[in-house]
């Protein structure tokens, strides 16, 4: 017993020690900032930014400094959009920014969006959004709030284009959740989904009742244009899918696994489904994929998605801006992760751009004509 107790309070010991150096190692580190704050300008040749643009700045830094590239400080400004764009609330103007080497270059304008009305196009050098800087600081999660903004308010788009900055004013529209829900035939319906934001479980679910009511034999459930959102939502909208059982997991810090199972009478759960991916298919629209082709439910069509199999998480600091970090890696049903690789097609099919058909939907009619359809 003495033993024991001895081996205790060594523990006890070692704890208070540990707490204690710590904390002084977190004092000396404040205090050295501190410093550094105060002796710039009191010794600075040249004008300095306020106090509260380098503390920005300091932080920004130590964001950048850790193995993270989904990590990011979010200042007030933007901040301020985050929960209308994750409740699905925020406007967009249809435009898909890419940062290469540093430098944000328009990658792609949908389609009969306010920004191709408004004349951007792919390839595009983005300068600034509502006078928001494209620099090599921005962030990708920072970057798709500067985008969203106030249904029916014009985003101040500022573009190199050959060597000019032009300036473009693309009206922000609704973000949907359901691009398009129809019947292609007579017997497979086409449900093509945007998003899954916090609304999108019960847009689905709505979209499923109608195209249910008019019997279609099969699905075909496109993913190509989805950006992801709540992992919670995926989990919702695949339990229309997926009666039971393991959907996903995610492994947290020091390996701890939290399971996501099926919940609740799902719509469609015998229902033959095609699910269409392809580059812009990320996150969790990428966790629905592979876990339907896992879980034996769809067949996938189309090309390699994005590759993000991280979760993160979003902290409110005291200003109001806000923190940024990954908690977690997704795992499908089987283990897989896809982080930088993707998910792979089943069949492998590419839309051409330059005609009137989409190649990829016509490759998901064919297949199931000939493979699933009486």
């Amino acid at each position: 017993m003495r033993a024991i107790l001895k081996y205790a309070a060594l523990l006890a010991v070692g704890f208070v020690l540990g707490w204690l150096a710590r904390t002084q190692l977190v004092e000396t580190d404040v205090a050295l900032f501190n410093q550094v704050r105060r002796g710039l300008p009191e010794n600075h040749l040249y004008d300095l930014p306020d106090s509260r643009e380098l503390t920005y700045a300091a932080i920004t830094g130590m964001v950048e400094r850790i193995d993270d590239p989904f990590a990011a400080f979010i200042e007030p400004g933007l901040a301020a959009r985050f929960e209308a764009d994750f409740t699905g609330g925020a406007g967009i103007i249809g435009l898909f920014p890419e940062k290469i080497d540093g430098v944000w270059v328009v990658s792609a304008v949908l389609p009969d969006s306010p920004s191709e009305a408004a004349g951007l196009r792919a390839g595009d050098r983005l300068v600034s959004v509502d006078g928001f800087p494209f620099d090599a600081h921005m962030t990708n999660g920072a970057a798709t709030l500067a985008l969203r903004g106030p249904i029916g308010e014009a985003a101040q788009v500022v573009v190199e284009r050959d060597g000019q900055l032009l300036t473009f004013a693309p009206l922000r529209e609704a973000r949907p959740v359901i691009l398009d829900a129809r019947m292609v035939n007579g017997r497979i319906a086409l449900l093509a989904q945007h998003t899954f934001t916090a609304n999108a479980p019960e847009e689905v679910q709505a979209a499923l009742q109608t195209l249910l009511a008019q019997n279609p034999a099969a699905l075909i459930w496109d993913l190509r244009s989805n950006g992801g959102g709540s992992m919670e939502a995926a989990q919702a909208v695949l339990s229309q899918f997926i009666g039971d059982g393991v959907l996903f997991r995610a492994e947290l810090h020091g390996g701890e696994l939290q399971e996501f199972e099926a919940q609740g009478e799902g719509l469609a759960r015998d229902l033959p489904v095609v699910v269409l991916i392809g580059e812009r298919t990320y996150s969790a629209a990428e966790t629905a994929a592979i876990v339907m082709a896992e879980r034996g439910r769809a067949v996938l069509i189309g090309s390699v998605t994005y590759g993000k199999g991280t979760i993160q998480t979003t902290v409110p600091l005291v200003d109001g801006s806000l923190l940024q970090f990954t908690i977690a890696r997704w795992l499908s049903p089987d283990g897989t992760w896809v982080q930088g690789t993707g998910v792979l097609p089943d069949i492998e099919v590419y839309d051409d751009p330059d005609t009137a058909v989409d190649e990829v939907v016509e490759a998901a009619v064919t297949y199931l004509e000939a493979n699933v359809l009486p």
